[in-house]
């Protein structure tokens, strides 16, 4: 290394190298940061295609990259800073539901206060309650209109959830037509189950936005909804 000075004086020559020799290099100079101590010329002699400037120093090299990384860190905050205002607005929209749900005298008040809430605050348009029939104890005295037949449930927790306690994704057409009442403005949804052992029925939430719930989306929120609604609903029918 002693001519290193003289060399970059002189006119540069393109060498091809083998990929082990770039290894070798590459291993050097992270072994040796001082390397570019020593010959701080290097800095400025050695120069990187660029797809606009033609070629660009290695500083510049390094001053754009961290730029780079500045600008992702910055859109990364961002992302999560609304993200925390988004939660904190589903936040308190759920802490408000907890406590009027607390307040309904049926199964039905319970469905439109969902309908009502997410319509209204989340922008959900379509929110239900359906009970599996076959833990009814008084067929009689619970609201038809929020029954699943053991068959419908089946198909719901094997085919729909694929035995999961939570779903989410695109609806299916069968789904629109279960779960749905056939609406034709819901592409996306999500299924949770109810009860402890989630046998008691599901709760359902649909999106016309068929992105909207996808796999991989937080949902917590929702879950621990339906842990309560399973806890409220033995005020309202007779469970076997």
């Amino acid at each position: 290394m002693d001519g290193m000075n003289s060399d970059f004086s002189k006119s540069r020559k393109k060498h091809v190298l083998k990929q082990s020799d770039e290894k070798h290099i590459l291993e050097y100079l992270i072994a040796n940061p001082q390397f570019f101590i020593r010959y701080p010329e290097a800095l400025d002699k050695i120069e990187l295609p660029h797809p606009v400037k033609g070629t660009i120093s290695l500083l510049e090299a390094q001053q754009k990259r961290l730029k780079d990384m500045v600008k992702m860190l910055t859109d990364e905050m961002n992302h999560w800073s609304e993200n925390a205002s988004c939660n904190e607005g589903i936040f308190r929209t759920f802490l408000s539901l907890y406590t009027d749900l607390y307040q309904c005298k049926s199964v039905h008040e319970m469905v439109k206060l969902l309908n009502d809430s997410c319509r209204d605050y989340l922008f959900v348009p379509y929110a239900r309650i359906w009970l599996n029939e076959e833990r009814i104890d008084d067929l009689m005295k619970c609201d038809e209109r929020y029954l699943l037949s053991l068959d419908d449930f089946s198909i719901v927790c094997e085919n729909f959830m694929q035995n999961e306690l939570c779903n989410l994704g695109k609806i299916q057409e069968l789904e629109r037509k279960i779960l749905f009442e056939n609406s034709d403005l819901i592409y996306s949804r999500v299924l949770i189950r109810l009860g402890e052992s989630g046998d008691l029925g599901v709760l359902v939430f649909g999106h016309a936005d068929a992105s909207h719930y996808h796999k991989g989306l937080e949902c917590s929120f929702i879950q621990h909804l339906a842990s309560y609604i399973s806890l409220l609903l033995p005020r309202f029918v007779k469970l076997k």
